[in-house]
């Protein structure tokens, strides 16, 4: 199942109705897709033990992609388990980097693969998830209501706008400039030579 920042019940209650459950949860699904790729490609809701490959050099410093990251719970370094801790060869984690004294590959010549297992993201019902909650089920809510997306209807002297999901997020830079602030990778220094 994919993502949902929200349920079906909750855009029920905000459009007042009920609501076809297949057609609600692919709008939902939709908008969540959409929201977390405006907060940086971030799988914002909670994922437990996420496997990862990830290029091992020969800094300290390794950082995860997703964040928040709440528990590291394996790591390998080319095939062989690495162990938490201070002394040689062990990593620290701090936040969403990880930390080894010697660096991340095995031989200075060549790169490695580092494999992490571990846990990111919020718990659905968590209050870090309020603003992109609050964007999915407006996006939802366009998409059910609207779901071909119609821009603009007239009928004789009648006429109607509409707005379609993707238009809405593009139109809202603020929204999108927050989903980032809020849930994106932070900015950090470059190393250069």
């Amino acid at each position: 199942m994919a993502d949902q920042l929200c349920t079906p019940e909750d855009l029920a209650a905000l459009l007042q109705q009920d609501l076809d459950l297949s057609t609600a949860t692919v709008a939902i699904e939709a908008a969540t897709a959409v929201v977390q790729e405006a907060a940086g490609g971030q799988r914002i809701l909670e994922v437990e033990d996420d496997e990862i490959t990830l290029l091992g050099t020969t800094e300290s410093w390794l950082d995860l992609p997703q964040r928040p990251v709440t528990a590291v719970t394996a790591v390998e370094l080319d095939g062989e388990a690495l162990t938490e801790g201070t002394g040689t060869g062990q990593y620290r984690r701090f936040g969403a980097r990880l930390w080894r004294g010697c660096g991340w590959a095995a031989c200075a010549y060549a790169p490695s693969t580092v494999a992490v297992t571990n846990t990111h993201g919020w718990p659905a019902g968590s209050q870090q998830l309020q603003l992109a909650r609050s964007a999915v089920l407006g996006l939802a809510r366009a998409a059910y209501v609207n779901p071909a997306a119609v821009t603009r209807e007239a009928i004789d002297d009648y006429s109607v706008a509409y707005e379609a999901a993707a238009a809405e997020m593009e139109a809202s830079q603020y929204l999108k400039a927050a989903l980032r602030r809020q849930y994106g990778r932070r900015a950090g220094l470059v190393r250069i030579g």
